[in-house]
């Protein structure tokens, strides 16, 4: 077997027990039932949020999953529900400041380490800031 052949072998492998960790983690959250996009967005009318950063968040976090029968709830816990961590928190973040057409702070690096985002409400209420 040529070293062109062994590289190109293991890039397949890679790639193929990369997708497999895709789709079991797609499979986990797939099963996962939060309440309607109502529900989300009426958990925050008692607060000074508007309806467009809760609805935007259950809109990106919904459509991040195949499945149809997902859906998320606004104590879901980013680590323990989303399994997503600090870096994944801040990439969201900067995807949904830019999506809701808000202005990302100056200071985006020490605010957004000053918060502690560990539920989809804590970003909802960030995002209100």
């Amino acid at each position: 077997m040529s070293p062109g052949s062994a590289a190109l072998g293991a890039v397949l492998v890679s790639i193929a027990v990369i997708a497999l960790i895709a789709l079991v983690a797609q499979r986990r959250l797939g099963k996962h039932r939060g309440v309607s996009r109502d529900q989300f967005v009426g958990a925050f009318t008692e607060t000074d949020v508007g309806s467009e950063i809760p609805s935007a968040v259950y809109d990106y976090y919904k459509s991040s999953v195949i499945s149809e029968e997902f859906s998320v709830a606004p104590d879901d816990d980013y680590e323990q529900v989303l399994s997503k961590g600090d870096e994944d928190i801040d990439d969201d973040a900067r995807f949904l400041i830019k999506k809701l057409g808000l202005r990302m702070p100056a200071d985006y690096s020490s605010a957004r380490a000053e918060a502690r985002i560990r539920t989809l409400r804590d970003m909802v209420v960030w995002l209100n800031g």
